[in-house]
Formats: C-alpha cells, sequence, structure tokens
C-alpha cells in the first residue's frame, strides 16, 4: 500500500484514481479529508451545490466518496465509524471491488441485453455475478435492479453517451 503521510502522497494516491480533479487536502485523526477543487465554471454553476467529500484512510488505503457534508461532518462520522465498526454512509470508490463486463447479446429498438459478469477484487473474495441485464433505452431503467446491475448500467450510459448513442456491443469496468 502507498504511503499516505503528507498531503502530496495523499494528492499522488488519488491523481491514480482520477487524474482529471485536483483537491483541496485536509488532515485528520484517520487520514485526509478532499474536497474536489471546482474551476471558475463548475463554482459558478449547479456543480458547486452538492459536491462530495473523499475521505483517504492513511492506514487502509480507502477512498470514500461521502455526501456534501462539511468536513467536521465527514470527520466526526467517519471517525465514530471506524470506532464503532459501522459502515459510514458513503461509497468505497477505491480500491475498486469488482470487475464488469458486459457483453452484448440482444438489442432491439426499446431494450437492450448484455451478458453481465462481475467478479469480485475484495479479499476474501465475494460470489462472481453472471447474468442477463436488460436495460430500456427510453426509461434507462434495469432489470435485474440489483446494485451490481445498476452500476453497469450507469457504465453502459456513460459509454453509449461517448459513442454519441451506440450502445456499446463489449465493455468493462472496475467500480
Amino acid at each position: 500500500m502507498a504511503e499516505l503521510d503528507t498531503p502530496d502522497q495523499a494528492l499522488a494516491y488519488l491523481a491514480q484514481i482520477d487524474p482529471n480533479t485536483s483537491y483541496d487536502v485536509l488532515r485528520f485523526e484517520m487520514g485526509w479529508i478532499c474536497s474536489p477543487i471546482l474551476t471558475p465554471e463548475q463554482a459558478a454553476g449547479s456543480e458547486a451545490v452538492g459536491s462530495t467529500k473523499l475521505v483517504v484512510d492513511s492506514q487502509t488505503g480507502v477512498v470514500m466518496e461521502f455526501p456534501s457534508w462539511s468536513t467536521d461532518m465527514v470527520a466526526e462520522d467517519y471517525i465514530e465509524a471506524k470506532r464503532t465498526g459501522r459502515p459510514p454512509p458513503a461509497r468505497q470508490i477505491y480500491p475498486y471491488r469488482w470487475r464488469i463486463t458486459l457483453r452484448r447479446i440482444r438489442e432491439d429498438p426499446e431494450i437492450i441485453t448484455y451478458q453481465m459478469k462481475a467478479v469480485s477484487l475484495s479479499d476474501p473474495p465475494e460470489p462472481t455475478q453472471d447474468h442477463p441485464l436488460t436495460i430500456n433505452k427510453r426509461t434507462l431503467l434495469n432489470d435485474p435492479p440489483d446494485t451490481l446491475s445498476s452500476m453497469a448500467r450507469a457504465h453502459a450510459i456513460q459509454v453509449m453517451e461517448q459513442n454519441h448513442g451506440t450502445w456499446p456491443a463489449e465493455t468493462a469496468s472496475e467500480l
């Protein structure tokens, strides 16, 4: 695991995850609280409202994304969660926990169906999930509606938007 004792080390670690975002970092008891530095355009627009914060745990290297809380609130909650063993109200964004692959098996004007395979990267690993994933092109709802399928759907939509409306035949992502 990377050393995460200085602001520069924390910033370098975050750059591995998202090299296109700059952060302000603030030391706290368990590591670093990181707030994205918004561009003037982002600050003037709607992106300034609801900006999340990241916690980089300097002992474990885990990066958690918190809601748009104050820095003090994030620090207090994370410290309490670690001390009590309860999960924080945040999602782990790094290290990645799943490798998800999608392979198109059917498409018509209304829906697209992929064969989804989600392989756990955790230690110990969670069971692999391998099943069809159907996305309604109009509503963008997915079936089944479980969390991993929803994350895979979000990735497929992102790729489709990058491809100017063309759904990918195959795609993969680590989440």
